[in-house]
């Protein structure tokens, strides 16, 4: 009985590494961007979560070949629908970052990447304390994925042999 399931749990274990399954937030970062110079305002808010994501990918933010700059990156709110009495009853966030790459040289060897993130959520005007929890845990999550799709993305960099200045 033992060695049907032993043989079942390998086969499904292969079958998941061949297709290409991976834990979220583990990527095979390539050894060229190992050291990376992180170019972002530290007041943004993305800072944080975008350089823990690096460390924990081994990704040592010090003077490297490579540096990874954050052009752009802003949060916008919109109201999506609203009610009978013309109150905002849904709302969506908006989330933008725009980022390229570029060599010792600050020449540009990646093209400028662009992230749109969106949440939605319903308002209540009678909750309006657990409706700004709820925006503010969803403001987090949104900078949360956007430093995973950052890392996705550098996941599988290779620089361009024709670099823009």
């Amino acid at each position: 009985m033992k060695r049907p399931l032993l043989l079942l749990f390998c086969v499904t274990i292969t079958s998941l590494t061949a297709c290409g399954f991976h834990l979220r937030g583990s990527y095979n970062v390539p050894s060229t961007i190992k050291h990376l110079e992180l170019k972002i305002n530290n007041a943004s808010a993305l800072y944080l979560p975008l350089r823990d994501s690096l460390q924990q990918a081994g990704i040592q933010l010090d003077a490297g070949d490579y540096t990874l700059e954050i052009l752009e990156d802003s949060l916008n709110k919109q109201t999506t629908n609203t009610d009978s009495r013309a109150k905002a009853a849904e709302y969506t966030l908006y989330y933008t970052v725009s980022y390229h790459i570029k060599n010792n040289d600050n020449k540009t060897v990646s093209p400028e990447r662009k992230l749109l993130l969106r949440r939605n959520y319903q308002y209540d005007t009678t909750t309006i304390v657990g409706k700004t929890a709820e925006e503010e845990t969803l403001i987090r999550e949104l900078y949360q994925d956007a430093a995973q799709q950052i890392l996705r993305q550098l996941s599988s960099f290779t620089p361009t042999t024709t670099a823009t200045p």
